[in-house]
């Protein structure tokens, strides 16, 4: 079986996996008493949106990074040590999600861990990461410039911008995950996208690194695009912090192993104009006298508030996300 043949399968097996394990999960989920809690204090204009969705299970991202762990293993993705780095990243930062979702459950008003320790934590992982690919001799620190047929060295900038790619890409996402199969279907378009750069980049070697990267980046897509049959509006689950910030990590552990850091701001533009306006309203809020750029932040409940209805929303942001997939592949150095 060749490498294209390996990655498609990867991604229909799980795709079907999670098509067929979806419902059982959700009530195990609910029989844990795993409900997304709701937070009324933060975004008062929000609680008419909030209501409906009381009751809905979450964390149902451990369905997710669990099917494509699973798939991506049963494909030989683990062989090589990208391919344990991938899983470890995206393990370690879901495991983060985890604890906050568990501590949203108990606490006041549903306030999981804070900010600080959250970030710091991702930095972390990213810094390991970017650390055990920083010999030159891997290759890993050469980082494609987009729409240029050139690779640059990071150099001693490597690490850092291992941390900034792994922790900003996990919260970006999390950041996304607001509203039903958004952060989901924006998941899925930007797995495909490096699924397809890894099938057309290197050689056809069955081990070899490109393999690795097409095979996982195939199961994530597969289990992502599994995943809105059940988070599509309305969602029967939510992914959680757990599935946010693993799939994120994840997102950014691939661009890095695909040369793609820079291309990746381009790739994930919806997740980073989330993750902007945020930090955009966060500056002007407290260096502004309280003044608000947005109505509300993260960017989808400031167009939400203006009036546009929640599934047609997620609808236009999938389709800036697929215009985006493209443009950031023909900005990789393929052959």
């Amino acid at each position: 079986m060749g490498r294209i043949d390996h990655i498609v399968w990867a991604g229909l097996a799980s795709l079907i996996a999670t098509l067929v394990l979806g419902g059982r999960a959700i009530r195990w989920m609910a029989r844990q008493g795993w409900i997304q809690p709701t937070r009324y204090d933060d975004c008062p204009p929000l609680q008419p949106h909030q209501q409906p969705k009381q009751g809905t299970p979450t964390m149902g991202g451990l369905l997710v990074l669990g099917v494509a762990s699973a798939v991506a293993a049963w494909s030989g993705a683990l062989a090589r040590p990208e391919g344990r780095m991938v899983l470890v990243t995206m393990l370690g930062l879901g495991l983060i999600g985890a604890v906050d979702d568990l501590v949203k459950f108990s606490s006041p008003n549903a306030r999981g861990l804070r900010c600080r320790p959250k970030l710091l934590a991702a930095l972390g992982i990213g810094g390991v990461m970017g650390w055990l690919l920083s010999n030159p001799a891997l290759g890993y620190r050469q980082i494609d410039v987009p729409w240029m047929a050139a690779r640059v060295d990071a150099g001693i900038w490597w690490i850092p911008l291992a941390m900034v790619v792994v922790a900003g890409s996990a919260h970006a996402v999390n950041l996304t995950d607001g509203m039903d199969g958004l952060a989901g279907g924006c998941l899925a378009i930007a797995f495909a996208a490096l699924g397809l750069a890894a099938v057309f980049s290197g050689t056809q070697d069955p081990m070899g690194p490109e393999r690795v990267r097409g095979i996982w980046a195939a199961s994530l897509a597969g289990a992502c695009a599994g995943f809105l049959w059940f988070n599509g509006f309305p969602a029967s689950v939510f992914l959680g912090d757990v599935g946010a910030l693993g799939l994120g990590g994840a997102l950014g552990m691939l661009a890095l192993l695909g040369h793609a850091a820079l291309v990746l701001v381009l790739l994930g533009g919806v997740f980073v104009a989330e993750a902007g306006s945020v930090i955009l309203q966060v500056a002007s809020y407290r260096f502004r006298n309280k003044r608000r750029v947005f109505r509300v932040a993260p960017l989808h409940h400031h167009f939400q508030l203006g009036g546009v209805a929640e599934p047609k929303l997620v609808v236009r942001l999938w389709v800036i996300s697929a215009l985006l997939a493209a443009l950031a592949l023909s900005a990789m150095r393929l052959p």
